[in-house]
Parts: structure tokens; C-alpha cells; sequence
């Protein structure tokens, strides 16, 4: 009777066995896209700068090439962050395209990545998104999920010689029912990649490069838990009509938009400590300091965030994070 009653209880909690995946007394951070305020997002320096500002995880977002490779960018269509409209040779490839989201479906015209070799993608420059940003480094190039994990790993090795904190990839896969419905078996592809790293399960992950797998579609990440035991975390954009009870027995975070954490006028929601009654951390996104109106409001958002008690946060200004997190 113990022995059944000690399994039930093992089937409820959602705390993952991944110690890289808590953060004593303070949130992790979590770099969207890289720092992405200050460097074009999702290339190697955007991840490089990250790191020396502190970050706990870089976030690379995934989508597939037309030869099976899988391409860090936000999301398929190649328009928003990067040249491609600028050059005559992939005029061609302009398409218009309607597809499946988490949200419904989306019809789009523009340059995506599916339509692409990597050797196209290789000859593309990548583009700030955001206007009111940097231009200047608009000339870096785009990378691979399998380049940004060998980077991340030969760092680690460098950090574990000097006991010092290993940084993560917390991993994101893109509309994953829309590409397995057009022959890109994405989460099988991404399995299959960390596999070859040696990092696919928690054991190879703590050793050699932490890693979180997240999505917006549940159905990917129950998927992905009938795989591995790496920590899953479900992305959540829409506060109306959700039930947290949904998640808890097959993630172990929830990423909130942050309309979930802070009510009406700022005030806290409770969303957290439900979340917490349920073993379930909370990363929200995400905070863009460039977006906030003073010096005074960003350390006053990050004051308040930590008073929240999340056990992570996605920023594009990790420096930001990393400062007011540590020494206040």
C-alpha cells in the first residue's frame, strides 16, 4: 500500500529531477534570442554577448530548412530578421503562406526557411527587427541549432575547468503540428541532434549543457516528455479560459506572458503561487528594457519581479537581469 501510495504521489510532482533548472533564492535568466537588445537576435554573437553578461540560458527558437537542418530564427518567415528582401538571387522564393499555430491559422507573405538550403540561408546577413535598436551589426550571419550547441558545449568545458556555473539552452520549437504536417518531424529532428552532443537526457545535460525544451503546443511537449527526462516548459500568451490543472501532469514550468503574473493596476495576480501549489515554476516573457520608459521603471519592473518569486525570466537585456537580480 506505501509503495503504491509513494508512486501516486511520484506521478504528481511536476518538480523536475534537473538541478540545473532551480536557482537558489533568485530567478534564472533566460536570454531571448540571445541579448538581443543590443546584437541582431539569434546569432552566435547575440549568444556570445549574453553569456558574458551573465545569462543562465541562452533561447534558441527553431525552424527547419528545406534540406532538414534545423535553423535558429523566431519563426519561418526569414523577412523580419534578416536581408533576404535585399537580394535579387531568393526574389524567386517569395511566397505567401498560410499555416497552423498555436493561436489558429496564420497567412503570411515573405521568404521562409523550409523553402531553403542552409548554404541559402548561409549567404543571408542578419537583421536588428526592432527599428529603434542598433543597426550597425546588422552583419552577422545565421547559425544552427547544431553550431549554437557546440559553441555552448566547448564553452562549458572551459567554465567546468574553473568550477564555474554552466550555461543552458533552453530550446524552443516552432510550430511543431505545422511542420509534421509538411515532412519536417521536428521534434524527432531535435531528439536526434541532441542525442549526437551527448545531451539528450538530464544526466548528459547536468554534465555537459543544460538543457529545457518549451513550446506553445502542449501536444509537442507531451510528445517530447515520452522521450526524455529533460525539463519541458509550456508557453501560455492567452489569460482568458485556461486551466493550469491541464499542464501539471505533463510539464514541469509554465512560461506566462506576463498579463498572467500582475493583475489589474500591477498588482499581483496569484498566478504564481498557483502554479507553485502544483510544482510548476514560472518563467514569464518578456522584459525589453528598451520598451520601459525610464532608468527609475526598469529597476523598479525587475524589483518587482524578483518580489514575485519566479523562478525564471526571460529578458532581451540580460546585463539588466543579471544586475538587478545579484546585487539587490
Amino acid at each position: 500500500m506505501l509503495l503504491v501510495l509513494l508512486l501516486f504521489i511520484q506521478g504528481l510532482a511536476k518538480r523536475s529531477p534537473a538541478t540545473y533548472f532551480y536557482k537558489e533564492g533568485k530567478p534564472l535568466i533566460i536570454a531571448h534570442r540571445g541579448a538581443c537588445g543590443y546584437i541582431p537576435e539569434h546569432t552566435m554573437q547575440a549568444y556570445q554577448v549574453a553569456a558574458y553578461m551573465g545569462t543562465d540560458f541562452i533561447e534558441p527558437d527553431l525552424v527547419p530548412t528545406k534540406d532538414g537542418y534545423l535553423l535558429i530564427n523566431h519563426d519561418a518567415n526569414l523577412n523580419d530578421t534578416s536581408n533576404v528582401s535585399e537580394l535579387p538571387e531568393f526574389q524567386h522564393l517569395k511566397t505567401t503562406l498560410t499555416y497552423s499555430t498555436f493561436a489558429g491559422k496564420v497567412t503570411e507573405t515573405g521568404w521562409f526557411a523550409q523553402n531553403f538550403t542552409l548554404e541559402q540561408v548561409k549567404k543571408l546577413d542578419a537583421k536588428q527587427r526592432i527599428p529603434k535598436r542598433p543597426q550597425s551589426l546588422n552583419v552577422f550571419k545565421k547559425i544552427t541549432i547544431e553550431e549554437a550547441l557546440d559553441w555552448v558545449i566547448t564553452e562549458n568545458q572551459k567554465r567546468a575547468a574553473i568550477n564555474k556555473p554552466l550555461l543552458g539552452a533552453y530550446i524552443e520549437l516552432k510550430n511543431p503540428e505545422y511542420f509534421n504536417s509538411a515532412g519536417f518531424p521536428v521534434e524527432d529532428m531535435l531528439l536526434k541532434v541532441l542525442k549526437q552532443k551527448g545531451i539528450s537526457d538530464i544526466k548528459g545535460a547536468t554534465a555537459k549543457c543544460p538543457v529545457v525544451l518549451q513550446c506553445f503546443e502542449l501536444q509537442s511537449l507531451k510528445y517530447l516528455s515520452a522521450q526524455t527526462d529533460l525539463p519541458l516548459t509550456f508557453l501560455m500568451k492567452s489569460v482568458l479560459n485556461y486551466d493550469i490543472n491541464e499542464y501539471k501532469d505533463a510539464v514541469n514550468a509554465l512560461g506566462p506572458n506576463f498579463g498572467f503574473i500582475f493583475g489589474e493596476n500591477g498588482a499581483s495576480s496569484g498566478f504564481v503561487e498557483e502554479a507553485h501549489k502544483l510544482e510548476l515554476a514560472v518563467h514569464p516573457w518578456v522584459v525589453r528594457d528598451d520598451f520601459i520608459n525610464s532608468e527609475a521603471e526598469v529597476e523598479s519592473y525587475y524589483m518587482k519581479l524578483n518580489y514575485e518569486k519566479l523562478d525564471g525570466v526571460f529578458t532581451e537585456f540580460p546585463d539588466s537581469a543579471y544586475h538587478f537580480f545579484n546585487l539587490y
